[in-house]
């Protein structure tokens, strides 16, 4: 994880539970105040409690949970009675598996809690690393491709473009209920794979849904550190988003023993999650399986879960420039 933004949220979680603590205060307060004949009911479990943990520590043996149970009952009642809820004075939090504290432990061993594992893939998505705010299905210019055939083509670039459009935009629209899983945009560069890539992110991000963009490259650092690591680093934030965009998959460097086997290790874990990804390339579908075997391949061409959209034509950023 990243440690500014982890140091951030965590931040966050300590305002939160300052907050939290305030709010218990105030409710505490509320009912001494309004209402002494619950007040005395409060103080004399709490005293009960005193007496437990003292008799405890002197040896004695006792059975307390009967009667914390009945104080308990007694002061929900007590509190409905009042027209409060009867878990009025319950630890106020967000998350009831963590109490706001950001982990949980498992066996012995701390681990992330779910609520603070959305919160850093959400700070992540709206960093610099994320999206073009300007990269949507509105601004897509169709315009800028060329009016002309395809070769072997009755179609031309430009009208080729806007179905490749169109079906970019049918898979953000399925997000997060279609069954297309896994989208692959595969072609030459300059012909608009990570526009459109990015333009189905920000789809998401606008029905709330949080996207998170990363390079091929960037991927597989993060992967490898994580696989290398001896201070409980991970990459879950990969594993976890609801839609992963990963550009330029091929740029990455090809490790013997990492590459294939993280990259195969993630999209088979978020396919088995049911969760979205989609994925840009300049190699053809002859190329990805040479580079990344039968085992990757497949996972990002399997007509079941996925679609793979080939970019055709001749580069627009040569054409502006010429």
């Amino acid at each position: 994880m990243d440690s500014r933004i982890l140091a951030d949220i965590l931040a966050a979680y300590e305002n939160k539970r300052q907050v939290n603590e305030q709010e218990e205060n105030r409710r505490l307060a509320e009912i001494r105040e309004c209402h002494p004949d619950l007040d005395a009911l409060i103080r004399e479990r709490h005293e009960f409690v005193l007496q437990s943990v003292r008799s405890a520590f002197s040896g004695a043996t006792q059975q307390p949970e009967d009667a914390m149970a009945d104080y308990n009952r007694r002061i929900a009642q007590g509190l409905k009675a009042h027209g409060y809820p009867a878990d009025y004075l319950s630890p106020v939090c967000q998350c009831a598996l963590c109490q706001d504290q950001g982990f949980v432990y498992e066996n012995g061993l701390r681990k992330p809690c779910e609520c603070l594992k959305r919160a850093y893939i959400t700070a992540l998505s709206q960093t610099g690393r994320s999206m073009q705010g300007a990269q949507t299905f509105s601004a897509f210019d169709e315009s800028r491709f060329p009016e002309e055939a395809l070769p072997g083509q009755e179609v031309t670039q430009r009208e080729y473009m806007r179905l490749v459009r169109r079906k970019c935009q049918a898979y953000a629209d399925g997000i997060p209920h279609g069954p297309i899983k896994t989208l692959l945009l595969h072609g030459g560069s300059g012909l608009g794979k990570t526009f459109l890539l990015n333009c189905v992110g920000n789809a998401a991000r606008e029905k709330g849904i949080d996207a998170l963009y990363v390079t091929a490259y960037e991927l597989l650092m993060a992967l490898k550190t994580a696989y290398f690591s001896r201070t409980g680093e991970t990459a879950q934030e990969y594993f976890d988003a609801p839609l992963l965009l990963i550009d330029d998959l091929g740029m990455e460097p090809l490790m013997e023993g990492i590459t294939v086997e993280q990259i195969y290790n993630l999209l088979n874990a978020r396919l088995i999650r049911g969760l979205y990804t989609a994925v840009s390339t300049n190699l053809n579908r002859v190329e990805l399986k040479k580079k990344y075997t039968e085992r990757v391949s497949s996972r990002l061409l399997d007509t079941r879960t996925g679609m793979a959209i080939p970019f055709l034509g001749r580069d627009i950023r040569l054409l502006k420039n010429s």
